[in-house]
């Protein structure tokens, strides 16, 4: 009986010991490739979607330029052309009146600078660079380099 025991106790053993160093083989083996070449499609895409980013940043800064560009003109065209009619204006009123058609027309530029600004939109985000996978050391790589250290420093 006590042999009966014995063996079935070592052949349990025996089959669970070969069934998990199999799978652990298994499992070492095939994670590393995928997650590189998965990280590698990450990356190609994160340069489109980079390149892609960057072409709307610089969209944006030209639509941005256009818009400035214009609202400057507009609030010159309107400085010059109440400077123009100052020199003609005799009274106070007329003065007044020019005054305020002046700040008119720039109220109304930065209205129209305001809502032009607003219709682009918000500024696009930039894409989130993928993470590389860690690297695989080979167990007890680490002992080594510590031991090379301490050697240098009993060396000094």
């Amino acid at each position: 009986m006590l042999r009966n025991r014995r063996f079935v106790v070592l052949a349990l053993t025996a089959g669970l010991f070969s069934n998990s160093v199999s799978s652990a083989v298994a499992a070492v083996t095939a994670s590393p490739s995928p997650s590189i070449d998965t990280f590698k499609v990450a990356q190609e895409q994160f340069k489109k979607d980079r390149d892609a980013y960057f072409m709307a940043l610089r969209d944006r800064d030209m639509k941005m330029r256009v818009i400035n560009t214009t609202f400057k003109a507009a609030v010159d065209k309107s400085i010059s052309d109440a400077k123009i009619a100052m020199t003609t204006a005799t009274t106070p009123e007329q003065k007044n009146a020019i005054n305020a058609a002046r700040r008119a027309a720039v109220a109304s530029a930065i209205v129209a600078r305001e809502s032009a600004i607003s219709g682009l939109g918000s500024i696009p985000m930039p894409p989130v660079q993928p993470q590389r996978p860690a690297k695989i050391t080979p167990q007890g790589m680490s002992d080594y380099k510590d031991k090379d250290k301490n050697r240098e420093k009993e060396k000094r």
